[in-house]
């Protein structure tokens, strides 16, 4: 199949950072239905179900679920343990040539970046054992990890290099050990475009924001969600927002990728989802 780099150019790039002057990004980012080879781009809730990919966890133990956490503004997708494993990768990996040529299932970003540069982390980067980038003493309190296939958040403090395979430091967590961990002042602050990653008992959740929100909204309704559906997660970290943020979702037969936020731009580190039973495409 084609590289994905040849199906779109690149757009403008604007960055989060925690450390560095962010430029804010108020409008919705990109979001939409890609079918390859590309024809048109549609809303990404709006076309979920109509392209496969809203599929019933009861149903199917191999699709990607997703819902609305609250409202249609906050949506989240369901990867349960027994389904699929996950890895970072990380240094230039653009979502969608991760999803057509390496055969993931999902795409969750992004670890943060520096401003003067796309692909440069800001604090932790590990790879495959390897460490590319320092841990930073500052901004990021949290340690987004994956071993042997399962993903897993702790506390900066109790990072060393052999816990993980791969690692990206992130933060805030918004919610810890099953508690909410963001102070209600924090709604003072601006709101931004969210991407977050969530532990639970017996599977992983990736979520987006389609409108700027504040970290303790986005903990409110994702407690509250959890409680309505008898999930039992512990753990809710923020990744990079804004114009960083982004969730990518390939259909079953390869046929099309929903998206939200650019799936053609290169990140730093993004996580990814595949099913267990998925072989490797040819590249």
């Amino acid at each position: 199949m084609p590289r994905a780099k040849a199906l779109f150019a690149a757009l403008a790039l604007a960055l989060c950072a925690c450390d560095e002057p962010a430029p804010r990004f108020d409008a919705p980012l990109v979001s939409g239905v890609l079918t390859l080879p590309l024809l048109e781009s549609q809303r990404f809730d709006a076309q979920l179900s109509a392209t496969g990919l809203l599929t019933v966890l009861q149903d199917t133990r191999q699709h990607v679920d997703v819902a609305a956490a609250g409202d249609a503004q906050l949506i989240v997708a369901h990867l349960p343990h027994d389904a699929f494993e996950t890895t970072i990768l990380g240094l230039g990996v653009a979502a969608l040539d991760a999803l057509v040529d390496q055969n993931y299932a999902l795409v969750l970003g992004s670890g943060f970046v520096s401003v003067f540069n796309p692909v440069s982390p800001l604090g932790l980067l590990q790879l495959d054992g390897e460490l590319k980038n320092a841990p930073t003493p500052h901004g990021y309190t949290r340690i987004l990890g994956s071993h042997r296939g399962q993903l897993s958040v702790t506390g900066r403090a109790d990072y060393h290099p052999g816990l993980f395979e791969s690692a990206i430091q992130v933060g805030p967590g918004i919610v810890q050990q099953g508690k909410l961990d963001i102070l209600q002042r924090e709604r003072a602050l601006p709101a931004h475009i969210r991407a977050v990653a969530v532990t639970c008992e017996d599977r992983w959740l990736a979520g987006i924001a389609q409108a700027p929100m504040h970290l303790y909204d986005v903990g409110e309704r994702l407690l509250a969600y959890f409680h309505a559906n008898g999930l039992r997660c512990d753990e809710v970290v923020n990744l990079s927002g804004d114009r960083e943020a982004l969730l990518a979702i390939r259909s079953d037969d390869g046929a099309s990728v929903a998206y939200f936020g650019d799936p053609t731009l290169p990140k730093a580190s993004v996580v990814a989802f595949r099913a267990r039973d998925a072989t490797r495409l040819p590249g």
